[in-house]
């Protein structure tokens, strides 16, 4: 086993730990594990749909971006990476019920970041996406603590979400650098 591989494991075990020792903290953990990414989805389209009705195109569209890269990404990590989820390999306290699949990427990691990324960087809803963030990282650590993911599982999901936001950053900064220069047809004697 790699330096890497059982640091990964001994952390993933210290952290999973903590479920079955309390009904309010595993409470906790399954709502954060299962549910919230859908309030961080709910707000996030409640942000995008006030864009849309103000007629703000390009921030959705970079937003949109972002998330399509994001995906594209976690999709090809998930194919260089097979990576089986915790359960699989050790006794693990499950708080929520999940397949046997691939585990590295985590999808909920990636998706609730690139969402909370995406408003932070091309969005001026900069607190709300501060809070996303927040409730993003809140996500990922209950997914360990449920017993689904190991901790690499969460920071290659964020990681992936956020090389996909900065693929789209740098399209963004490339559109938005340019500077078009005209020439005057005009002549003034």
């Amino acid at each position: 086993m790699s330096a890497l591989t059982a640091l990964n494991t001994n952390t993933f075990l210290i952290i999973n730990n903590w479920a079955g020792k309390s009904s309010i903290l595993d409470a906790l953990t399954i709502f954060s594990a299962r549910y919230a990414i859908y309030i961080l989805f709910t707000v996030t389209a409640l942000c995008i749909v006030h864009l849309l009705y103000r007629r703000q195109w390009r921030p959705v569209a970079y937003f949109t971006a972002s998330l399509v890269l994001s995906f594209i990404i976690l999709f090809i990590a998930s194919k260089l990476f097979a990576h089986d989820r915790p359960f699989v390999n050790h006794h693990v306290t499950q708080l929520i019920p999940h397949a046997a699949n691939q585990s590295f990427p985590s999808d909920h990691s990636t998706a609730s970041m690139a969402m909370a990324l995406g408003l932070l960087i091309f969005t001026r809803f900069k607190k709300t996406a501060w809070l996303l963030t927040c409730v993003a990282t809140l996500i990922g650590f209950s997914r360990i603590v449920a017993g689904v993911h190991y901790p690499l599982d969460v920071l290659g999901g964020f990681i992936t979400a956020a090389l996909g936001t900065l693929l789209a950053y740098f399209v963004y900064r490339g559109h938005s650098g340019k500077r078009t220069v005209r020439f005057n047809t005009d002549t003034a004697e």
